[in-house]
């Protein structure tokens, strides 16, 4: 597999720092397992961070923080994961232990369909799948705020280039464009929001509320 469209090095700092959203953080793990260049990149950022770490002067604790520490852990037993779909990468299959199959879809527009993956934690984002059947468009729009898309299957291309399997658009405010997916097989993608897309056409905008995006 070749990832040509990488995720901006910001977004793999936060990454490594462990400072994003799980939905952020779901998409990013899941672009690594499909990414070798990707990994490399976030190697490098955790030995920068580790030497920058070590170099810190060292900090004395309080009384009794150790014990602060495990109380707040707390003692439930751990959670055995799904099997995951070795179809997909282990990230997201841990979100779809019954695989892509088992997606229930959302029709937003035609050829358009999403699905909401739920997280695990509280979260002021949003984690899910959106579809786009071979050949069809999604509506011209911008982002309310940070959004990160990955293909899973298929391709799109906008005017960024063409986006394949494993390739990440990293998005913000600032962009506007209209993904159109290729012949011959929907793009499916994992997409990380945390705010509405900003459409264009003001009869979208006004039915967007149906839609749920």
């Amino acid at each position: 597999m070749t990832v040509t469209h990488h995720p901006n090095l910001t977004t793999l700092i936060a990454f490594s720092a462990g400072t994003l959203d799980e939905p952020y953080a779901a998409v990013i793990a899941t672009h690594l397992a499909m990414s070798e260049a990707g990994r490399k990149t976030v190697r490098q950022i955790n030995t920068i961070g580790g030497a920058l770490l070590s170099a810190e002067p060292d900090a004395a604790m309080a009384d009794g923080a150790l014990d602060r520490l495990l109380d707040a852990a707390g003692d439930e037993p751990l959670q055995t994961p799904p099997a995951p779909d070795h179809a997909l990468p282990a990230p997201l299959a841990s979100y779809l232990p019954g695989g892509l199959e088992s997606v229930r879809w959302k029709w937003t527009g035609p050829g358009v369909a999403v699905a909401d993956l739920p997280v695990q934690r509280r979260s002021p984002s949003r984690l899910m799948l959106l579809r786009v059947g071979a050949g069809r468009r999604v509506p011209e729009h911008s982002h309310g705020g940070h959004e990160l898309t990955l293909i899973i299957k298929g391709a799109y291309k906008d005017r960024f280039g063409v986006f394949a399997a494993g390739d990440i658009a990293d998005h913000d405010e600032d962009v506007e464009h209209q993904p159109i997916a290729e012949d011959g097989e929907d793009c499916i993608c994992m997409v990380a929001v945390d705010a509405p897309l900003n459409f264009r056409s003001r009869l979208i905008r006004t039915l967007q509320p149906l839609f749920g995006m």
